[in-house]
């Protein structure tokens, strides 16, 4: 097969969909991401060899910005359906449309897989006569959401002559279990357990962060995104107010890092930059995140409690489904951060045990491996007809 990917140039949705790039680059297929330039390093550097980036559109932050300017709000300030829609499938997709068809049928893919926000990619296999598969990042989009971005985006597409295609299938990379009971998930699904990021195999290996036995550890993250230095600030001083001897592992991303404790703090700060996930959860007891998807789940998954104090984007219904399972605590400002991490995370053993039985259940989905067999059995028929045969003797 030759499997283009396509998704908005962040690490929070293209990491989502790198273990179905990597089993697919090892089982032999070709691979493509097709994504801003801006994120090609962050490709190169994360997924491993074997994928081609396709570029097309522009960075994301300076989209953004270019909106706030114009309208006066954007995703990252205005988080409201039409907002949300209006960028995502409207803005990105008449700004990127044009170079992703051009290169991705210069590469000539046989099925195109976007990431849940991503609707360039639909557009391009409706191009190219190819069947179109969606991997979700996430919990479910509320009702108003999802229907604001389908107007948006069939509006957005209509307008450069293309209509959008149906969803052949769906990869679920969030576990049905964890959903809203209320959330009716339709069409073809095809499950794959959802991992936290780890580093390519191909990239050299980095020393862990150095944990101290005698306290316990936790991992402060805001992603890639959200980080903010007066919010790191007040997350930390109420850490420190409680008074317990702990070691925090903060990312340092975008600039921003932890300022010094005093002298006196029971608190050792480890800043550490960008790195895969999977590393910086290994033996933590905690994580406090602002409810980004990626590490939501990557704390579920390896059985950490978590605080989540959502900011923006889909942080409330993350927290949501987390709070939902009994292994985390939402809290609404960063002062309540600390009192939350010693009281209920640090202090209460159902936390612990709720995420353990959470990483359990999700443990036993179906790899990577698995979801890439299936997703071959979803375009076999479509490789069968009349019509594919013509399209692949006109590419070769």
């Amino acid at each position: 097969m030759r499997i283009a990917f396509s998704a908005n140039p962040m690490p929070g949705h293209i990491v989502p969909m790198i273990p179905l790039m990597r089993a697919a680059v090892g089982a032999g297929h070709a691979v493509a991401l097709i994504t801003g330039a801006d994120a090609a390093p962050f490709v190169r550097a994360e997924v491993g060899l074997g994928v081609d980036v396709l570029e097309a559109g522009p960075a994301t932050r300076e989209a953004m910005s270019h909106m706030a300017r114009v309208t006066g709000s954007s995703p990252l300030s205005d988080p409201r359906p039409a907002v949300i829609a209006d960028y995502f499938a409207a803005r990105r997709l008449d700004a990127s449309i044009g170079d992703a068809v051009r290169t991705a049928r210069d590469w000539e893919p046989d099925v195109v897989v976007s990431e849940s926000l991503d609707f360039v990619g639909p557009a391009v296999a409706a191009v190219l006569g190819v069947p179109f598969v969606r991997h979700t990042l996430g919990p479910e989009r509320p009702a108003l959401v999802r229907a604001a971005l389908s107007e948006a985006a069939t509006r957005a597409a209509a307008a450069h002559g293309i209509t959008l295609p149906p969803v052949s299938a769906w990869i679920d990379g969030y576990p049905a279990f964890l959903e809203d009971p209320s959330v009716v998930r339709s069409g073809r699904r095809i499950p794959i357990r959802p991992e936290p990021h780890s580093a390519a195999a191909d990239r050299p290996s980095q020393d862990a962060p150095v944990h101290d036995p005698s306290s316990p550890t936790v991992l402060v993250t805001m992603g890639t995104v959200f980080t903010g230095q007066e919010l790191l600030d007040e997350m930390v001083a109420s850490i420190e107010a409680v008074g317990v001897p702990l070691t925090l592992l903060i990312t340092s991303v975008n600039g921003i890092s932890a300022r010094g404790t005093a002298d006196d703090s029971p608190v050792r700060i480890v800043d550490v930059p960008f790195r895969p996930l999977a590393e910086l959860l290994e033996g933590v007891d905690a994580v406090v995140t602002v409810g980004g998807a990626g590490t939501v789940l990557g704390a579920l998954t390896s059985g950490v409690p978590l605080v989540v104090m959502p900011l923006g984007a889909d942080h409330e219904i993350n927290a949501a489904r987390a709070v939902a399972t009994g292994a985390a605590v939402r809290v609404s400002t960063p002062g309540e951060v600390g009192p939350a991490l010693l009281r209920d995370l640090l202090a209460d053993g159902a936390l612990l045990r709720a995420a353990r039985s959470t990483a359990d259940r999700i443990r036993v989905l179906p790899a990577a491996s698995t979801a890439l067999d299936a997703l071959a059995d979803v375009i076999a028929p479509f490789a069968a007809t009349p019509a594919a045969a013509i399209r692949l003797e006109t590419q070769q």
